[in-house]
């Protein structure tokens, strides 16, 4: 059995062995982050309890209070502690938000998941359990402060049979904070997960996502907004590891960068040999306004079997000036124009978003960011 002080013991161990992990993905392929990582490590600590509003049939504790096995079970599964940024965040973190959807229950109003980050250096964790039939949609707010340098999070989704859930991350962080965010989802027989990463604050924002597609009929649907503005940058990794015959991934991404804003943007599809009949399919579109934003999208196919359907793309541009011409001459102001033709972008992200309030409430965040 193992229990969280064992767990935490472990991670301050291998904290002391491993080494950090690279930023550089490729010659060219990196963004400029300046950290001062040794007062990182020296004042890292457990950020504040989330807010988490949800249904009344919905379990919410603390991942100390559910027992031995689950922890053993549950606690770092996805997400072990493999490298010396994730090990700091076990010894500093070590209990975790636990969300649990019983058996057959169909949750009709977001989970509402509220953070902020207030330190200077901080780590959370949260673990959501989808039981067979478990049907929900999370909605996750997540803020800082101007004193927040770092912030580290990892969420673990567990998806049974026949499981459906909608996870949706608003990255809205002050300029000058540094969000490192570890997701990875474990999809069980006939069971589909939606994730959206929609990042519209101001720091550096990196996201580092993977969906384990486990048995059959297994889903996983990953999708990213990124709107970039200043000095923004933000490093989106999504991946799906196709394990079983007959799952399906797909992937897409949409990002508009002005001003200074950077992005980048790595995809993986992996399908392993005996993997057959599977479907994954990537896409990746970047909208550049103005000389000075800067994107790289890098796809990757791995696919161990030739009975797949898989494929991957990619697309960067300008505003249609055509369309923009057209706006304008029926008496848009030029602004209003491409705010318009923004919106428009990142509609078909915001129409997988399963319930109607939560996308509106999104758009109307992004229409206030456009606007700005």
């Amino acid at each position: 059995m193992t229990t969280i002080t064992q767990l935490k013991e472990q991670a301050e161990k291998r904290f002391v062995e491993l080494e950090l992990p690279t930023q550089n993905h490729g010659k060219g392929f990196a963004l400029n982050i300046t950290i001062n990582w040794e007062k990182v490590f020296a004042e890292m600590q457990k950020v504040a309890d989330a807010e988490i509003i949800a249904d009344e049939k919905v379990k919410i504790c603390k991942l100390s209070e559910l027992g031995e096995e689950f922890i053993a079970k549950y606690g770092q599964k996805l997400v072990p502690a493999e490298n010396k940024l994730l090990a700091l965040h076990y010894a500093t973190a070590s209990d975790a938000a636990v969300i649990i959807i019983p058996k057959n229950t169909v949750i009709e109003n977001p989970i509402i998941i509220n953070t902020k980050a207030t330190s200077w250096a901080s780590a959370e964790s949260i673990i959501v359990l989808a039981e067979e039939g478990a049907q929900a949609t999370i909605v996750e707010n997540i803020t800082s402060t101007t004193d927040a340098h770092y912030k580290s999070q990892i969420v673990q989704l567990y998806l049974q049979f026949q499981a459906k859930i909608a996870y949706c991350t608003l990255h809205q962080e002050k300029e000058g904070t540094h969000s490192f965010t570890t997701k990875r989802a474990e999809v069980l027989k006939d069971a589909s997960v939606k994730w959206f990463d929609l990042a519209i604050g101001k720091g550096f924002t990196q996201v580092q996502l993977r969906s384990h597609l486990k048995e059959a009929g297994a889903e996983a649907q990953q999708y990213q907004a990124i709107v970039g503005t200043g000095s923004q940058q933000c490093d989106i990794n999504s991946n799906a590891f196709h394990e079983h015959a007959h799952t399906k991934s797909m992937m897409l991404a949409k990002g508009i960068l002005s001003d200074r804003s950077r992005a980048m943007h790595r995809g993986t599809v992996r399908v392993e040999k005996n993997a057959i009949n599977c479907q994954g399919h990537q896409r990746a579109d970047m909208l550049l306004i103005g000389d000075e934003s800067r994107c790289n999208a890098i796809p990757v196919l791995e696919v161990e079997n030739d009975d797949v359907s898989c494929s991957h793309g990619t697309t960067m541009g300008q505003i249609d000036e055509e369309q923009l011409y057209y706006l304008v001459s029926r008496g848009l102001d030029e602004n209003v124009a491409k705010q318009m033709l923004v919106a428009a972008f990142v509609e078909p992200i915001l129409q997988k978003i399963p319930n109607e309030k939560v996308r509106e409430e999104i758009m109307n965040k992004i229409q206030e960011r456009l606007e700005k």
